[in-house]
């Protein structure tokens, strides 16, 4: 088929989808436009947790690089040694050491078993956004003695019962109020609130940060060991190369990348949400491939009166059969396009309203090789559901399309 025939049969789709039932078109372009939502929106979904947690455990948990104690030992141990070491290394924004001891809080009758995470206040803030999610008070000082920042489901609400509390609080602190912390049997001390955050990532919030000074009047001697180190890499630097760098510079505790981690906590639900996103791809290519086939068989064989005609004032059967598949080809291209524009408009709501639960908050992550993915998915099972019926119905002969 020439390029002559061709732009005929094009024109003569275009003339089609003017003349005919506006309604009907605009209900095509919109079901193309919902097949396209539909398939990018669950598997969007997913990514957006994936990439949430992910951000949150590496933000609060791990950093982008995680040393641990040596096998068989419980602390990094002579830690100024190993700070300075790792601080040192190419590509290292920051290391920070934590230390975590459990605690008893006590408030007004309430009690409640939380972990109290240790921290260098000055050092956290280039590895950790904590020091940004503070909602009431302020953020730590370096040498703060005596005060702590709690989350906000720790500090509770004094508006709710205890009975309808979600989990278990101290009944709605604020900042400035006294908690009395018990480390052990016999041992209590008093701290101020100095600070209440909330940063949407569970094991976070229901934390209690006290500063490295504070711990070593608690222990009664300087700290000089750590359960962990969190380091922040620099940009344009791979968690790959830190690990590599640190193990040749000589850091002796165990290394491993937040990829490492993951791969250990959280690979088998990640390969979940990928098996579900390819499911949820292959049931709205077929649901969008059997709708579009049933639309446009239906406007196809209506138009059979029209298609003999055509025939028989000698219009080539390959240029009608064009002329049907170029008018779904349309609709796709407009459908997907609004599709897209639709599912932008939907990113850009949540991310600014996100998913939010107790453990993570999430929200439409797409990028742009997933919309060019979907759209060529679309496209082609928009042509296949087109050209199919088209070509059943151009090999009709004269007689049988005019008695239509």
């Amino acid at each position: 088929m020439g390029k002559k025939e061709l732009k005929v049969a094009f024109l003569l789709a275009l003339r089609s989808l003017q003349r005919g039932s506006r309604s009907s078109v605009i209900l095509t372009i919109l079901i193309i436009a919902m097949c396209f939502t539909n398939m990018v929106f669950l598997p969007g979904i997913f990514n957006g947790i994936g990439q949430s947690i992910t951000a949150q455990i590496v933000d609060y948990e791990t950093g982008n690089v995680l040393v641990s104690p040596k096998s068989g030992e419980q602390y990094v141990t002579d830690l100024d040694a190993v700070l300075d070491l790792i601080n040192g290394m190419p590509g290292v924004e920051r290391a920070t050491p934590h230390y975590s001891k459990a605690a008893t809080l006590k408030y007004r009758g309430r009690v409640l078993g939380v972990s109290v995470r240790v921290i260098k206040p000055g050092d956290e803030k280039f590895v950790s956004p904590l020091y940004s999610k503070i909602i009431a008070g302020s953020y730590l000082g370096e040498d703060d003695t005596g005060e702590i920042i709690i989350g906000k489901p720790v500090a509770g609400d004094r508006t709710v019962k205890q009975e309808d509390e979600f989990q278990p609080s101290l009944g709605g602190v604020q900042v400035g109020d006294s908690i009395t912390l018990e480390y052990g049997p016999g041992y209590s001390r008093e701290y101020r609130v100095k600070g209440i955050y909330s940063t949407g990532w569970y094991s976070a919030d229901n934390t209690v940060y006290t500063t490295w000074s504070d711990m070593e009047g608690v222990e009664g001697r300087t700290l000089d060991r750590a359960e962990y180190i969190t380091v922040r890499t620099k940009p344009g630097y791979t968690e790959k190369f830190i690990k590599n760098e640190l193990e040749q510079y000589g850091v002796s505790e165990s290394v491993s990348t937040m990829s490492d981690l993951l791969e250990k906590g959280m690979g088998r639900a990640l390969q979940s949400f990928a098996i579900i996103n390819m499911v949820s791809l292959i049931v709205g290519v077929i649901i969008t491939t059997v709708v579009l086939f049933i639309v446009i068989t239906i406007k196809t064989i209506n138009s059979r009166k029209q298609i003999g005609i055509l025939r028989a004032i000698g219009v080539d059967k390959e240029v009608i059969m064009h002329n049907y598949g170029l008018q779904v080809v349309i609709l796709a291209v407009l459908g997907i396009f609004f599709g897209a524009l639709l599912t932008f408009v939907l990113s850009l709501y949540m991310t600014a309203h996100p998913i939010v639960t107790p453990e993570w908050s999430a929200t439409l992550y797409l990028t742009p090789m997933d919309y060019v993915t979907n759209s060529l998915i679309l496209f082609a099972a928009s042509v296949v559901a087109g050209y199919v019926p088209a070509w059943q119905v151009s090999r009709e002969d004269i007689q049988s399309a005019m008695r239509a």
